[in-house]
């Protein structure tokens, strides 16, 4: 079941970038591992939006970004995110 996972996992991300919806690149998928593109700088992961520290101004234009990113995922790809947690975003 964890392998059929990985496997859709890897088939959505590739639809989300050919789509142009800034997303992970997957890299690698062996039996129920994927290896996904680190997303940060020089070793340092790029924060959560709840460690982000981010200020009214900035929240607002964060969600509004996730408003539009969200609509694009569904109506390019047909694609619905489960997960819009502060500790997954």
């Amino acid at each position: 079941m964890v392998k059929l996972w990985a496997e859709k996992e890897t088939r959505n991300l590739k639809r989300l970038a050919a789509a142009g919806i800034p997303c992970p690149n997957p890299l690698q998928l062996r039996l129920h591992v994927l290896v996904m593109d680190f997303l940060g700088k020089d070793g340092i992961a790029a924060p959560r939006l709840k460690d982000a520290g981010l200020g009214p101004d900035d929240l607002t234009a964060a969600y509004l970004e996730v408003c539009d990113l969200m609509r694009a995922m569904f109506q390019r790809c047909r694609l619905v995110h489960a997960d819009l947690s502060e500790y997954n975003m």
